[in-house]
């Protein structure tokens, strides 16, 4: 059984690490976004559904989410375990992971994604380097560097998305249920 929880936990933190087939070069990482929890500009109360397609691999992973002015809290579950919890106040990030939990697990990188997802356009833009740009058109956000495609994120309905990481091979859908009073009024992926 342990066995088994590990090699679940590993899938997992191929999802939540944006894992690729091989790791992007240091010159073209994608920037880890550090932004308030303030500028996301609603709250937020998700359950969300991860299935990550990379090459040779299709792995599932659960995450709760909760967001307001103050905090994003995040709560990540592998096999209906609480793997690892995520907490950002706009300053310091603080993760406490399962002791079963693979340590290369990144919460600023989940963190950093997330926000690229959920925060609105002009504070991400404000926040990136020189060089890149994030454009939404419609229901697509397209991230490049120096004009090269890096990330797609397409909203296939409020509470359904695809995260396309190009330059890392691999996508994520992100299947949301809104656990909060507001649901029609939430646009969460």
């Amino acid at each position: 059984m342990q066995r088994l929880i590990r090699i679940a936990a590993a899938a997992a933190a191929l999802v939540l690490a944006g894992c690729a087939t091989a790791p992007a070069p240091a010159a073209h990482a994608t920037p880890q976004l550090r932004l308030a929890p303030a500028l996301l500009g609603r709250p937020l109360n998700l359950q969300q559904h991860l299935t990550l397609h990379a090459p040779g691999r299709d792995q599932q992973l659960d995450v709760l989410l909760e967001a307001d002015a103050r905090h994003v809290r995040m709560g990540l579950l592998a096999m209906g375990q609480v793997a690892a919890r995520l907490d950002w106040d706009g300053t310091t990030l603080t993760e406490s992971k399962a002791s079963w939990w693979p340590q290369e697990v990144s919460g600023s990188r989940i963190l950093s994604d997330l926000q690229l997802t959920l925060w609105p356009v002009d504070a991400i833009q404000a926040a990136l380097p020189a060089g890149w740009r994030l454009v939404e058109d419609g229901n697509v956000r397209t991230l490049t560097q120096d004009g090269q495609v890096v990330t797609v994120i397409t909203r296939l309905g409020p509470l359904l998305a695809l995260f396309d990481q190009r330059r890392e091979h691999f996508q994520l859908k992100i299947e949301s249920r809104d656990l909060g009073d507001d649901a029609a009024s939430a646009n969460p992926t």
